[in-house]
């Protein structure tokens, strides 16, 4: 069982009680990646991160023994947008390790030959929480109409899951380093703690009010942590939403009852939104999609749902 390789019996504990239907998961089924057989342990390892979540995790769990290829940071494209180039591609056949989110977040693996023992799909072993996305036609951005299928692929939002594919990771990382396991798995401890702990709030967050609205539909996974139903619109934190956006909005507003409402943004809304939703007893939270290269993701996690918090008029958590 993965998290019996991982864990002591503190934390073994602690996961079950956080993550009881993960775990169960975790526990069964072939994984997707074949796990490789070390000959010889490398001083660093060189590893693809698809996101900066992921790359923070990497870059956290496997410490000064980590090289992060990170092909995409470069020119400010969304890493979901990424496709890699013939050179990308060369470079990420001559990593270490090359690690997937998955969740069909990654459609340009398909399309790339890599050696299945360098790879990891650290969702691989998730299908069963995975969501799919109704594949509804709407137009934002510059890319104009458009549609999202598939499974919702920002499972790094929920606390949950983070820590499941934080769990993946450190196992293949200690797998590839043994000398370092000892400290890899004491540091995937403290990660887990802290998600145990921001699962925990989420979960308080979505008692006090179950019924959420979102600028954009990549909250699906917070929405299944908190126990929470949210009804996303389509609209840029830059935009000006038009007329028909405003009545579709006032149409879902209008479903919940509440005086006050949280609505989750990527980003911030114009002062005319803002303003706008106000009015509307809508309380803006942002809640960034990806954290900067350098943050602390899970402190970007713990901001977000702060902020979540106040707006529900939710006291600091307290861990119990």
């Amino acid at each position: 069982m993965l998290i019996r390789n991982i864990f002591d019996a503190r934390v073994i504990v602690v996961w079950m009680i956080a993550f009881g239907g993960v775990l169960g998961l975790c526990g069964c089924g072939d994984s997707a990646s074949s796990t490789p057989v070390v000959q010889s342990e490398p001083a660093r390892l060189r590893v693809f991160a698809p996101n900066t979540p992921l790359a923070w995790l990497v870059r956290e769990l496997g410490g000064e023994g980590i090289d992060l290829v990170t092909p995409w940071y470069v020119g400010g494209v969304d890493p979901a947008e990424w496709s890699p180039s013939a050179a990308e591609i060369r470079e990420l056949q001559s990593a270490d390790l090359v690690i997937f989110n998955g969740a069909d977040y990654e459609p340009w693996a398909s399309r790339v030959a890599l050696r299945r023992s360098t790879t990891l799909d650290s969702t691989a072993e998730l299908t069963k929480f995975l969501i799919k996305q109704d594949g509804a036609v709407h137009t934002h951005g510059p890319k104009g109409a458009h549609s999202h299928t598939g499974f919702a692929s920002s499972t790094w939002l929920s606390p949950t899951l983070f820590a499941a594919q934080a769990s993946a990771i450190a196992e293949r990382l200690a797998t590839l380093q043994p000398s370092r396991r000892a400290a890899i798995l004491e540091r995937l401890a403290g990660i887990t703690d802290r998600l145990t702990t921001l699962d925990a709030s989420l979960k308080e967050c979505g008692l006090r009010q179950p019924q959420w609205l979102a600028s954009h539909p990549v909250y699906q996974y917070v929405g299944q942590s908190a126990r929470a139903t949210i009804d996303s619109m389509h609209w840029e934190p830059g935009d000006s939403p038009s007329d028909a956006q405003w009545a579709e909005f006032s149409l879902a507003r209008a479903k919940i009852g509440s005086a006050r409402v949280p609505m989750l943004w990527e980003g911030e809304p114009t002062v005319e939104v803002r303003k706008r939703l106000e009015t509307m007893g809508v309380d803006i939270v942002r809640y960034p999609l990806y954290a900067s290269m350098s943050n602390d993701a899970i402190q970007d996690l713990a901001n977000s749902i702060r902020e979540l918090r106040e707006a529900l008029n939710l006291r600091p958590y307290v861990k119990r």
